[in-house]
């Protein structure tokens, strides 16, 4: 496990981050800390000017949104390399920290505004980030997606409910491709679910009594 020494803000950030991930089954090498780092200060510089995230202290951003979208991996398959579409991605959560934890993974980040757009692609290019990219298309936009080599092998989303995704999935997802979804809780009513299977359900608990949470994976049945 790394050990934080560095100072002022760097110590709380990676404090609560290291502790959130630590939580979640991950440990990080300093470049890959350092990177983490690095994201978290750009957001907080853009966040004076554009709204990318409500969070406002050092721990919650840690754990709420770095940490918390490493729970993604908790289900993902053994080949990492597979391509993923982070719907409604925002400040890029989960899937600029899951590209940080797996970079084998080809990510898309799909985020229609413009401005998000911007904060994104120098976040990237910071971060120097390779096999990533964005899309700026809003999710009912995608019914252009209708080859499968164009589709994705998991689409994921914190921000955007499983009942606005489910008339578009067939439209993202490749044949078997699978849905991850953050939630507060396990999905009760399995009839509203038409055209996806529920192949698992992981709760998992946050540090610093941010309580517990759940990811929900369901499996695209053409």
């Amino acid at each position: 496990m790394f050990h934080v020494e560095h100072e002022d803000n760097t110590d709380k950030f990676l404090e609560y981050f290291v502790e959130g991930a630590r939580k979640l089954g991950f440990s990080f090498e300093e470049d890959i800390l350092e990177k983490f780092f690095l994201y978290n200060q750009e957001l907080s510089f853009w966040n004076r000017s554009v709204n990318l995230t409500g969070l406002k202290t050092e721990q919650e951003q840690a754990v709420l949104l770095f940490a918390d979208s490493l729970a993604g991996s908790l289900v993902f398959p053994k080949d990492t390399s597979l391509s993923l579409i982070d719907i409604g991605t925002g400040g890029g959560f989960p899937g600029i920290p899951l590209k940080l934890a797996f970079p084998a993974l080809q990510v898309t980040l799909m985020e229609p505004r413009g401005n998000k757009m911007a904060f994104l692609h120098t976040v990237i290019g910071k971060l120097e980030l390779k096999g990533i990219s964005v899309l700026q298309k809003r999710l009912e936009a995608c019914r252009s997606f209708i080859n499968e080599d164009e589709k994705w092998d998991i689409a994921i989303s914190k921000a955007v409910s499983l009942e606005v995704i489910l008339p578009y999935v067939k439209y993202i997802l490749k044949k078997d491709g699978k849905l991850i979804i953050f939630r507060s809780s396990e999905i009760n009513n399995h009839g509203n679910i038409k055209g996806m299977t529920i192949e698992q359900e992981i709760p998992y608990e946050l540090p610093y009594e941010f309580g517990k949470r759940v990811v929900s994976v369901l499996k695209h049945v053409p």
